[in-house]
């Protein structure tokens, strides 16, 4: 890839012109031969992907529709949320929201979910369900998702539900080996497709819990994207011109090779932390657990991030501000998907400028 990428968001992230042009594809309908076709020919690379041997579902929409889907399907009393982060208490929110008998086990801001913790808790109490935030986009931590699903499967019967939405395709995610129930995560960060489709996979388990509940909503029943699944469908309209550029960027991932991306996003991590270091900015993730995909740090004295991210977007720039309790005092950089090590060390060269200025 040769285009230069000025836009850093952690998410939505930079789509390539080929994927784009994809998009122009004519359109068919959604019931139709043609459909079933490139439906089915998304389900090979997306096991890849998920490194699983089961079927990969989807839905239209945001990754938050399945995060609340996997609660209402699955959960008949209780459930477990590890936080760590905005995205894992917006999971704990869901569950609250449907009157679930909703436990969090928390984590400080910018530090991992200790196994230890967790296995102390599910010692304390049965649950139906534990939930678990494999890269917390708005801290930039990565947590020991391997770790803390052994303990799960080790301590109790519950399912084991993750959001990897700013994690797959840039970090090791392995479903099968893991032991992963409900994994879940959109097109439109790693993955580096244009948003409005979350990819999910649901486990045998999961699917016998489910069928044991008997109020799953409609849009919220994975069960039906089951049935639909089977052949080779949606429950509703997809937007299939997010599946042609879904078909054209797997093909890019597919030949890049996905643990030759997990390598390259972690060179970008270490890049950025390179960086980081010799020009006095720090990071709000503690030093053992920091995302491959997302950087969340702090300027130097002198330098108020609101500020610098308005004025690295004065410049052509994008980069995300602080997320939630954080957003006053932390910017984020999206170092996933296409970004390579050069568009990187513009972005840094643009950052000391603009930082110059403010200081």
């Amino acid at each position: 890839m040769t285009e230069s990428i000025r836009f850093l968001l952690p998410g939505p992230s930079y789509v390539t012109n080929e994927v784009r042009e994809a998009m122009t594809a004519p359109s068919i309908g959604h019931r139709g031969p043609d459909f079933k076709a490139l439906y089915a020919s998304l389900q090979s690379p997306l096991q890849a992907v998920f490194r699983t041997t089961s079927d990969v579902l989807m839905a239209s929409g945001s990754a938050t529709l399945v995060m609340e889907s996997a609660v209402v399907s699955t959960v008949r009393r209780s459930v477990l949320h590890c936080t760590c982060g905005a995205f894992a208490e917006r999971w704990l929110e869901i569950s609250r929201c449907h009157g679930l008998d909703a436990d969090e086990l928390s984590a400080p801001w910018g530090e991992a979910i200790d196994p230890d913790l967790l296995r102390q808790a599910l010692r304390r109490k049965s649950y139906d369900a534990v939930t678990i935030t494999h890269n917390e986009t708005s801290t930039g931590v990565l947590n020991p998702l391997a770790e803390l699903a052994a303990v799960v499967r080790e301590e109790s019967a519950a399912l084991v539900l993750v959001d990897c939405v700013s994690g797959l395709g840039g970090a090791p995610f392995e479903t099968d080996a893991w032991g992963i129930d409900i994994a879940l995560a959109g097109t439109q960060k790693a993955l580096a497709a244009p948003p409005g489709i979350v990819l999910f996979t649901f486990s045998p388990r999961a699917r016998a819990q489910a069928e044991k509940k008997e109020l799953r909503g409609f849009y919220t029943d994975l069960l039906r994207y089951l049935r639909y699944h089977a052949k080779q469908g949606t429950i509703t309209t997809p937007p299939i011109p997010i599946l042609y550029a879904l078909e054209r960027q797997l093909e890019v991932l597919v030949e890049e090779g996905l643990e030759e991306r997990w390598r390259r996003h972690a060179e970008l991590r270490t890049q950025t932390e390179q960086w980081a270091t010799e020009r006095g900015y720090t990071y709000a993730s503690a030093p053992d657990c920091g995302s491959p995909t997302v950087s969340c740090l702090r300027p130097p004295a002198g330098v108020d991030p609101p500020a610098l991210v308005q004025g690295l977007a004065a410049r052509g720039v994008t980069v995300g501000g602080g997320y939630g309790r954080w957003k006053p005092e932390t910017f984020r950089i999206g170092h996933m998907g296409e970004v390579r090590t050069e568009d990187l060390g513009a972005l840094f060269a643009d950052i000391e400028e603009v930082a110059g200025q403010l200081s």
